[in-house]
């Protein structure tokens, strides 16, 4: 399932929707955290909060626990991730482990394949299946989750669908002389960066490496490029001293295109424009 960025429920909607929408957009848990940064956002809110688990566990799970109900369910939750990160051989999302932990417990040990419902928030259930299949380190849908979105706006063939294939310059540059750890935060930055300009609606994907992709609908050459300069400059600004920046190029769809074929003309498009940079 691929991670959208969804509009905010209406002004009509439902208060605990509202109230979801914002947990989603101040959301700590938006990508894969360690058990470091577990610890440290645990350490955190007890120095400023008397429920540090009450609120941990309803910024996960839009749940409202009192402190002693929060705190034995953050610990399972805790322990059930690391063991389904064992059992996977891979990082597994808290909020995914979470789900799994809550939609599978029994109900008693006489009835061990009954479950016990859990209220939790529909925004937060359909966030962390989306979860599941992102990237780990920038949080971000990864290319099989971006082909399969991709191919389903062009099925509709109601809106104009524009590609745009990115790919970071000088990042190659940043590992060699700052380390992977810091090579990681520029890609968690260009995640950012490309949330904090883009529409609602329109998507960014890691495709792996330091290449990424967008979706845009209903947008004009023009108009995709400005995005393109807007994201730039976001981005540029916000590495400026590590000097990195990216090339982009830009493929729109018409009737017959299909996803494959809009991907490979975009990347075709931006290694052109690599070129070009390359020569200034």
């Amino acid at each position: 399932m691929a991670m959208t960025t969804s509009a905010p429920p209406s002004s009509s909607g439902h208060a605990e929707s509202d109230a979801a929408w914002q947990l989603i957009r101040e959301d700590i848990f938006d990508r894969q955290c360690d058990d470091e940064e577990l610890e440290r956002l645990l350490s955190e809110r007890e120095l400023t909060s008397e429920e540090p688990h009450t609120e941990l566990i309803r910024l996960m799970l839009g749940m409202s626990l009192c402190q002693a109900e929060a705190r034995a369910l953050y610990t399972r939750v805790v322990a059930h991730r690391k063991a389904m990160a064992e059992s996977l051989g891979r990082p597994v999302h808290v909020r995914v482990a979470a789900l799994d932990l809550l939609t599978s417990r029994p109900a008693t040990r006489k009835n061990p394949r009954e479950s016990v419902p859990i209220m939790v928030a529909p925004a937060m259930l359909e966030r962390a299946l989306e979860e599941a299949g992102a990237d780990a380190v920038t949080g971000l849908p990864r290319a099989g989750n971006f082909l399969n979105l991709l191919q389903h706006e062009l099925r509709q063939r109601r809106r104009r669908v524009t590609v745009v294939y990115v790919d970071l310059d000088g990042f190659k540059l940043v590992n060699d002389a700052h380390g992977h750890a810091r090579g990681d935060e520029v890609l968690r930055t260009m995640a950012a960066a490309a949330r904090s300009v883009l529409r609602r609606g329109d998507v960014v994907a890691r495709l792996g490496g330091d290449e990424f992709a967008l979706m845009l609908v209903d947008a004009s050459l023009e108009e995709s490029r400005a995005a393109i300069k807007r994201l730039r400059a976001r981005f540029e600004e916000l590495t400026a001293p590590l000097a990195t920046s990216f090339s982009a190029g830009i493929a729109i769809a018409d009737d017959t295109s299909t996803a494959d074929e809009l991907i490979a003309s975009a990347d075709r498009a931006m290694y052109e424009e690599k070129r070009r940079r390359a020569a200034r």
